[in-house]
C-alpha cells in the first residue's frame, strides 16, 4: 500500500510538472508572438511611411489622401489579424508533429531504425 502511494505521488508529481511546463511554454510563446507582431507592424509602418514621404508632391495631387490612409490601415490590419494566427498555427503544428514523433520513437524503437 505504501509503494502504491509513493508510485501515485511520483506520477502526480510528473503530471503536475508537465502541466506547469505546458503553462510556462504557452505563456512565453504568447509573449514572444505579441512582441514579434508589434515589431513586424512597426517595421511595416516605418517602411510605408518612409516610401510615402519620399514621393514627389505630384503624387499627393494625383492620389487621394483617403486611398493612402486606407493602404496604411489595410496593410497593418492584415498584419495584426492574420500574421499572429498563422504563425501560431505553424508553431503549434510543428510541436505536435515533433511530439508525436518523439512518443512513437520512444514507444516503438523499431520506428527509428
Amino acid at each position: 500500500n505504501n509503494t502504491d502511494s509513493g508510485s501515485r505521488d511520483f506520477y502526480l508529481g510528473i503530471y503536475g510538472a508537465l502541466g506547469i511546463g505546458q503553462a510556462i511554454t504557452i505563456c512565453s510563446s504568447e509573449v514572444n508572438l505579441t512582441i514579434a507582431s508589434l515589431n513586424a507592424a512597426s517595421e511595416i509602418h516605418k517602411a510605408l511611411l518612409r516610401n510615402i514621404l519620399r514621393q514627389p508632391t505630384s503624387f499627393f495631387e494625383l492620389v487621394p489622401i483617403g486611398r493612402i490612409l486606407s493602404r496604411f490601415s489595410k496593410d497593418l490590419a492584415g498584419l495584426d489579424e492574420e500574421l499572429p494566427f498563422n504563425f501560431y498555427e505553424v508553431i503549434e503544428s510543428s510541436c505536435i508533429v515533433l511530439g508525436t514523433l518523439v512518443v512513437i520513437s520512444y514507444t516503438t524503437p523499431i520506428f527509428v531504425s
